[in-house]
């Protein structure tokens, strides 16, 4: 049985390894292991991958369109951290195709993100780590830490060849990572995953 690598297996499934990454902590896909520790997968395996997650996005996509229904006048607050222009401009515009649901804040230090936390009270954080000015961690840990925010969705946006920073900030408690820069449809389908798990959670 021919098995592909862990970068095989991503650009078979047309995702990056970030997300990848994702896909197993979450438990949908299970690897096999070498003698060695690293992943393998078989065609049957992401294949089976495949038809399962057409499945739940075809009921994520009944589920949002009637949550569309009811966003008006509570729209899902997304804070983007992040102290460059296009990339906020780049989430605003991509999410924003997914309808008038969503409402953005921005902050550019690790001082405006506790305040944005505290007073726009995201649903999900988008924490840009091409800035080194803060410790990307230690946000995680803070909002995951405290009891009133613990429900707050987390994506990390790491720069290309940053594979230790996606394994610390997955540790720290972030949702998802997504290599820079995503496409449009995976940063969409982030969301929306993370958003809907939040409201399955009572997160609201």
């Amino acid at each position: 049985m021919a098995l592909l690598t862990a970068r095989e297996a991503a650009k078979y499934l047309n995702v990056s390894l970030a997300t990848l990454y994702r896909i197993e902590k979450r438990g949908d896909l299970i690897p096999f292991r070498t003698a060695g520790g690293h992943r393998r997968y078989s065609l049957a395996m992401l294949n089976e991958y495949l038809e399962r997650s057409r499945e739940r996005s075809l009921s994520a996509n009944s589920s949002r369109n009637a949550q569309s229904n009811k966003l008006p006048g509570n729209k899902l607050r997304i804070l983007v951290v992040s102290d460059k222009a296009e990339t906020v401009e780049f989430v605003t515009s991509a999410l924003g195709e997914d309808g008038d649901v969503y409402e953005f804040a921005t902050a550019s230090s690790s001082y405006e993100v506790g305040i944005q936390v505290a007073t726009f009270r995201p649903a999900l954080v988008l924490l840009d780590m091409a800035r080194r000015e803060f410790d990307g961690c230690e946000i995680c840990r803070r909002i995951k830490s405290d009891p009133d925010t613990k429900c707050i969705k987390i994506v990390g946006l790491v720069n290309p060849g940053e594979g230790e920073i996606i394994e610390e900030l997955l540790s720290c408690g972030v949702d998802d990572c997504l290599i820079k820069p995503p496409q449009a449809e995976e940063l969409q389908q982030s969301v929306r995953y993370l958003t809907l798990l939040r409201l399955s959670e009572g997160g609201g």
